[in-house]
């Protein structure tokens, strides 16, 4: 019988779509099941943390490994974090595993792939949701930051070991590698997942063939913040696209902009990143806005005749189509992210190529009778309780 659930996950506070949904799990966990103990374990604090006073939390307040002052120490915890292998069987101790489920999210900013090996040694029941390719690849991206383009090298061939597809140096390619070994050879993490969860047929078709044939691929999608207030907006009455996210190479707000330049029509970008300088002097007809708050994401989706989504990387399951379509607004979407999941042929949005970068085209010949609507919802925390359950008895058998 189910009794226990650890939540583990680098940060305890929202950072970016994998933290948001380990904290929409714990938190919905407990207000479903308030005789659950639902345990959060995490690497990094903030004060204003999103999770639910009754959910138990224990962080190891390192934060992130790479950002610490003493950098050899972040570098070693980075590879692999003692501190969070010592307390997280310190909290394992107290649990009985035959009542307890483990749910990782993630891992690799300040807890790396030592919680696994401590769960896996202690042989308790642990699925880890795969919102990233962390698992397969070094950079967790299958994507080359030097060239900008998708970069599917088996991680120890000599060409990848030679090769720098690393956003930072050629140095931190190989730490990256060193530290994917760890994980791979010595944790030997795929080889002992016994359970996935996969969030969009896109990411699964991907990252099925890296794992062991005895792993169990479940599918839970990402829980969806319906807004209960939200109206269907007219959009053809709108003129600007749109995109919202990370500013970053591999989200190719560069792609955004220079189709929504050369089609000559209004673009604004919602966001923060290590692009945007670059873009805003090259691009000085889109608005800029800068990161704002959720609420006011919601505004200026409201007023957008689309939502573009560019990616030039194998997005797993973004989170920000499903938030437009459930005012009406269409999405344009590249065709190497799992947006495309999401879109129904003519009805949704449309899909271009991001290898011939048509964006311009599909801009310029963009329709008014589109119908938008949410594809799927499904109940996340009776999902998500259902197939611990399921784990647990098929352990016990």
């Amino acid at each position: 019988m189910l009794k226990n659930v650890v939540v583990i996950n680098d940060f305890d506070y929202i950072q970016g779509g994998a933290s948001k949904v380990a904290i929409q799990t714990a938190n919905l966990l407990k207000e479903n099941n308030p005789d659950l103990n639902v345990y959060f374990f995490s690497g990094a604090h903030d004060s204003k943390s999103n999770l639910r006073s009754d959910v138990i939390s224990i962080c190891t307040n390192q934060g992130e490994s790479l950002k610490s002052k003493n950098k050899l120490k972040g570098a070693i915890d980075n590879l692999y974090n003692f501190k969070a292998k010592k307390l997280l069987k310190e909290l394992l101790l107290t649990l009985d595993r035959d009542e307890t489920i483990i749910h990782v999210h993630g891992w690799t900013k300040c807890l790396s792939s030592s919680v696994f090996d401590v769960a896996f040694k202690m042989n308790f029941k642990l699925v880890l949701t795969l919102h990233d390719y962390f698992t397969a690849c070094p950079n967790g991206g299958y994507f080359n930051y030097q060239k900008n383009e998708i970069w599917t090298v088996k991680p120890f061939s000599l060409k990848y070991i030679l090769t720098n597809c690393d956003s930072r140096n050629y140095f931190f390619h190989l730490y990256r590698l060193l530290r994917f070994f760890i994980q791979d050879k010595i944790v030997r993490l795929n080889d002992r997942l016994t359970d996935v969860i996969t969030i969009s047929d896109f990411s699964e078709n991907i990252l099925k063939k890296t794992l062991s044939p005895s792993t169990h691929i479940h599918r839970v999608y990402n829980p969806i913040d319906l807004d209960p207030n939200r109206e269907i907006v007219d959009y053809t009455k709108n003129d600007y696209f749109l995109y919202v996210g990370r500013i970053s190479k591999e989200k190719g707000v560069d792609v955004f902009c220079e189709g929504v330049t050369k089609a000559n029509k209004k673009g604004v970008v919602v966001g923060d990143g290590s692009e945007l300088e670059k873009l805003k002097n090259k691009y000085p007809n889109i608005e800029f806005v800068g990161w704002k708050n959720s609420q006011e994401v919601k505004e200026y989706m409201k007023k957008a005749k689309a939502l573009i989504i560019p990616s030039r990387w194998y997005e797993a399951a973004p989170l920000t189509p499903i938030e437009a379509l459930q005012y009406g607004i269409p999405i344009i979407s590249s065709d190497c992210n799992a947006t495309i999941d999401y879109l129904e042929s003519d009805k949704n949005g449309a899909v271009f190529s991001i290898s011939s970068e048509n964006l311009d085209e599909i801009i310029s010949t963009f329709s008014d009778c589109y119908k938008p609507s949410i594809p799927f919802v499904s109940n996340y925390s009776q999902d998500i309780t259902a197939l611990y359950n399921e784990i647990i008895i098929v352990k016990e058998s």
